[in-house]
């Protein structure tokens, strides 16, 4: 009898064990999150992921998704359109849970796309460049609130990536920035913007690069720049080729946004700086 219970007792224990084991194994976080804004999330009314919230516009060929499906990761795409850096932390809205949900100790890349609702790009560009453009543009009467409110965006964004290396400490993180939307040059799909306004506008995007790239080099982040791969792609390139809808946007409804030509090309580069991370097994 006392041997039945003892065997009865270790089978117990071996159980509990076991259990124990198995539980402390289960790791909160998806392989890979991406976090962002439309940047990274949409493609307009193209391929929209009817699974997702519909106030972010997700698309089903987003970047993220590409980029997941080259490397055979399990994503949990988190990027939502209007997103700016507290939408990380808080509900964007109904349905929307923070994107920093997504994160844990299994998490081992993290994408980040981010900022451009922070710093004003769009009522910048369209409430000062295209609109101003009859009365002599924007880059003639340059606004220095422009540069502050982008460089503003410098704090809230290096604690969002101290934070994702917090809840998320054995990923990598990848930051991707805005690639090139214009040139020193307009067309007539811009609706009369001006060449200057059209270099100025994209002076803007390079310097908010530079925001994110330097607070992504002080925090252990890799930053990939887009601006040359797609220089020859921007938004008065032909229609078949360019990464953003111009103002008459043929292809998303959304101006300044990216097509599939756009994603599929920032995911290509993600996939490379991935690769050559050297973090996953070959």
């Amino acid at each position: 009898m006392k041997s039945l219970l003892l065997t009865g007792a270790v089978a117990l224990m071996v159980s509990v064990s076991t259990y124990a084991v198995a539980q402390a194994e289960v790791r909160p976080g998806a392989t890979y999150v991406a976090l962002g804004d439309s940047g990274a999330a949409t493609t307009g009314a193209v391929d929209l992921d009817v699974t997702a919230p519909l106030r972010c516009v997700r698309s089903a060929s987003n970047a993220p998704k590409l980029v997941a499906g080259r490397l055979g990761l399990a994503l949990d795409d988190r990027t939502c359109s209007s997103a700016k850096i507290p939408d990380l932390y808080g509900s964007q809205g109904a349905g929307i849970d923070p994107q920093f949900d997504a994160l844990g100790p299994a998490t081992q890349i993290v994408t980040l796309h981010m900022g451009a609702n922070d710093a004003g790009m769009t009522e910048f560009i369209l409430g000062h460049c295209h609109a101003g453009a009859l009365s002599g543009g924007c880059a003639a009467e340059a606004d220095p609130e422009w540069d502050t409110k982008i460089d503003a965006i410098a704090p809230a964004y290096a604690a969002a990536l101290a934070d994702i290396t917090r809840r998320a400490p054995e990923a990598t993180v990848f930051v991707d920035g805005w690639p090139t939307y214009l040139t020193n040059t307009s067309c007539p799909a811009m609706l009369g913007l001006l060449p200057a306004d059209a270099a100025y506008i994209q002076s803007k995007f390079e310097r908010l690069n530079t925001v994110v790239a330097r607070a992504a080099a002080d925090h252990g982040a890799v930053y990939i720049d887009t601006v040359t791969a797609s220089r020859e792609f921007g938004m008065c390139a032909d229609p078949g080729v360019r990464w953003f809808d111009p103002i008459l946007a043929d292809r998303t409804l959304l101006p300044y946004h990216p097509t599939l030509a756009g994603q599929r090309g920032v995911a290509d580069l993600i996939v490379a700086a991935v690769e050559s991370s050297g973090i996953l097994p070959r």
